[in-house]
């Protein structure tokens, strides 16, 4: 009511309902007009992406950012660029310098996302109700192999921290890191070999998983194979940097003798004839600590600092012995190659893949190994056999491993055998580690018929990767029991590539009558011949001749000593630069 007597008391509503109604006019025209010109504005904005960038420049109070240069720099030198800018898309664009350590923790951080991711789904198809028991020991290699990846990627992160950029370019950081990381991008390759070996044994059961983990692995092995040529890339504009300014490199050399991780104790624990007092006694007659070798390492100490000598007294020990991540320092010191014997005879066609076959598997860092026989006695109708595998930095002096097929696979990161004896049949040596073997005793054994005898299978994938296997002062011949009549139906070679890149050094080594002319096989299921790095240098013997040997691009006779010199103990296995 109150309201309605004002209404009517008042003279003035009218005169200011016409002023609200021509203020709402003129506000209705501003906004339209104004609406029309945003429209006009967004669709010139939105035609393409060229006009944004202009428009986005003009109304920018200060300039965009942009990427560092060595981003671009380091990605355009990898074999999978693309790959790379998109992995290294999380740095933010910035007009701080950005060091060349940063972008190589964010690659190898990024890879171990997606090996974890990875990981997971691999152990999703291990739930699968329909596989068979080969495969579901395949896929558990795979997890195995990923954890092993996980484990030496955070090796390289630490290595990293440890060699910050604000020391500046050292000659063996980067060495190390490569070692790292070829070791990683090693494992991945393992996983699909399980399968591959499956399939070349019955190609018709398989459920077609080997497709499927190619499709999940290879990313992870095309970021490894980035982060190495990063590397490469760093090393390179870095060389006239060091010799600008030599206070960069590291002079002192480690001994030539030994590889560099080992301590001057290791050393002369495996040169000389050793009086040691050891950790534990290892006896199958009951007389000392422990009747079984496998319960004295699984009694060692985990990530030991200093090193833990097991005595192994003489006798057979009938076991499948595992040096697991974890047991770091671990030593076996036998009473000698005829005195000491661990035996074991797990096959393929008993159902275990190559990977998972060894007698001893030497997985720990660090491990030191003397004076001791390693048998797998599964013989040459079972196949793949391994008596040794080894994933880690490692020595071997004055041991033997003998079997057929497979015998020593030295799987990754630097390894050493010296005056050891190797025998076996089809690519004996293999592996993708940075190996080399001194004044050893290789033994060819007789195949079954139609088999061809191979002494060495490198797994080489990456040019980038700093691994091969490299035969030092060796003797190459026929075991006692393969007669020169029975030589007569077998062919042997030197090696066959069993990756694109592989690579394989024989220098300064007896080559007994049993070598074929042409000296090396081709592997046309794994590698081509142009790519890879076959090598020989000053051997003799009546196999040394190298008038008929192969004509692969990849291939060197006769190859100068300062090449030969790069695959010395001194050069190869110090992590140094190649």
């Amino acid at each position: 009511m109150e309201s309605t007597s004002v209404i009517k008391n008042s003279p003035e509503p009218a005169k200011n309902l016409t002023r609200t109604r021509q203020k709402t006019i003129i506000l209705i025209v501003f906004v339209t007009l104004l609406t029309m010109l945003l429209a006009s504005h967004l669709q010139e904005y939105s035609s393409s992406s060229h006009e944004r960038e202009k428009i986005l420049l003009a109304h920018s109070v200060t300039p965009p950012l942009r990427p560092f240069p060595i981003i671009k720099n380091a990605c355009t030198n990898t074999l999978y660029p693309s790959l790379c800018f998109t992995t290294l898309s999380s740095i933010p664009a910035t007009n701080n310098p950005i060091t060349f350590h940063h972008i190589l923790e964010v690659s190898i951080n990024q890879t171990v996302a997606s090996v974890t991711y990875t990981r997971l789904d691999i152990m999703g198809l291990c739930s699968r109700q329909h596989l068979n028991s080969q495969e579901q020991n395949a896929l558990n290699d795979c997890i195995e192999m990923l954890d092993q990846t996980l484990y030496e990627l955070g090796q390289a992160i630490d290595d990293l921290h440890a060699f910050p950029a604000s020391i500046g370019y050292l000659h063996r950081s980067y060495g190390n890191l490569k070692t790292l990381l070829s070791a990683a991008m090693t494992n991945e390759n393992t996983c699909i070999d399980g399968f591959s070996d499956l399939e070349d044994a019955d190609s018709e059961n398989q459920t077609g998983l080997k497709e499927g983990l190619q499709n999940m692995l290879t990313p992870i092995s095309r970021m490894i194979s980035n982060c190495l040529a990063m590397i490469k890339y760093m090393e390179a504009s870095k060389q006239e940097e060091t010799i600008k300014n030599p206070r960069l490199l590291i002079t002192k050399m480690p001994r030539e003798e030994f590889p560099e991780w080992m301590t001057s104790s290791d050393r002369k624990l495996m040169e000389t004839v050793p009086n040691i007092r050891p950790d534990v006694i290892v006896a199958s007659n009951g007389s000392g600590d422990y009747r079984l070798i496998g319960e004295a390492v699984r009694m060692a100490p985990h990530n030991s600092m200093n090193r833990y000598v097991i005595k192994i007294m003489a006798g057979l020990y009938n076991e499948n012995v595992e040096i697991s991540r974890e047991k770091v320092n671990i030593m076996l010191v036998g009473d000698g190659m005829s005195s000491t014997v661990i035996m074991g005879s797990k096959s393929f066609v008993d159902g275990f893949s190559t990977f998972t076959s060894a007698t001893l598997t030497v997985v720990g860092d660090k491990f030191l190994a003397r004076d001791l026989t390693i048998i797998n006695t599964a013989g040459p109708q079972k196949h793949q056999a391994v008596a040794l595998r080894v994933n880690s930095n490692s020595a071997f002096y004055r041991c033997n491993f003998s079997s057929y097929q497979d015998t020593l696979y030295a799987h990754s990161l630097r390894q050493f055998y010296r005056e050891c004896t190797i025998q076996g049949m089809i690519d004996f040596i293999f592996g993708n580690a940075a190996a080399v073997f001194q004044n050893c005793h290789i033994l060819v054994r007789q195949p079954i018929p139609g088999q061809k005898n191979m002494i060495t299978a490198q797994g080489r994938e990456d040019p980038n990767q700093n691994t091969g296997i490299s035969l030092q002062h060796c003797s190459i011949m026929a075991a006692p029991d393969f007669t020169m009549d029975e030589r007569r139906n077998f062919s042997t070679f030197l090696g066959r590539p069993w990756r694109n890149y592989s690579r394989t050094m024989v220098m300064k080594s007896y080559l007994g009558d049993l070598i074929h002319p042409q000296g090396w096989c081709k592997w046309n299921n794994y590698s081509t011949l142009d790519t890879v790095e076959y090598m020989e240098y000053m051997n003799f013997g009546p196999g040394s001749n190298t008038e008929r040997r192969v004509t692969w691009g990849g291939y060197r006779k006769n190859c100068s000593e300062d090449i030969a010199k790069q695959f010395t103990v001194g050069e190869f296995l110090h992590a140094a630069d190649d």
